[in-house]
């Protein structure tokens, strides 16, 4: 009768390492989402960028620099809304300026510690000078407006 050692014995099997994992198998955990939110975090970011080069264009116009400037000094404005008048960021309409020449037609959202409302702004330029055609306040849950060119009541159906 031959003996094996017990190191070569059939029962004893040898265990062989598995071999070695790749890079993704041993990473695939955190790259796959990686790879998914890369890109829609590029493109939220460059929508972003668009819409806040926007509003910054349109808040740095002189219609709504002159516009924010009148309701916030406005005796009527003051009183209509409450004391401190603050600007909405969200600005509406659009602005447009080409050599000396330029329209402007902008709703700017406003809030006081009392109400809160809109603030109407149509203005044209030629030459050197923005003309304002209407620069109107309507405050949220009153019938009429305030024409902040002339100290006037608007009236509902002027909106």
């Amino acid at each position: 009768m031959s003996t094996l050692p017990p190191s070569l014995s059939p029962a004893t099997s040898v265990s062989v390492p598995p071999p070695p994992r790749g890079w993704f198998s041993r990473n695939w955990k955190w790259f796959v989402p990686l790879i998914v939110i890369t890109p829609i975090l590029l493109f939220t970011l460059f929508i972003g960028g668009i819409v806040a080069f926007v509003f910054g264009v349109m808040k740095s116009s002189e219609p709504y620099k002159h516009a924010v400037q009148v309701v916030t000094h406005d005796p009527q404005a003051l009183q209509a809304l409450g004391s401190p008048v603050e600007i909405g960021s969200l600005v509406s309409g659009s602005t447009n300026e080409t050599n000396g020449i330029g329209q402007a037609n902008l709703s700017i959202p406003i809030h006081g510690s009392a109400h809160a409302g809109k603030l109407y702004v149509i203005a044209e330029k030629s030459g050197a000078e923005w003309e304002y055609q209407k620069l109107q306040l309507w405050v949220d849950g009153e019938s009429g407006g305030i024409d902040l060119l002339h100290h006037t009541p608007v009236a509902p159906e002027d909106k």
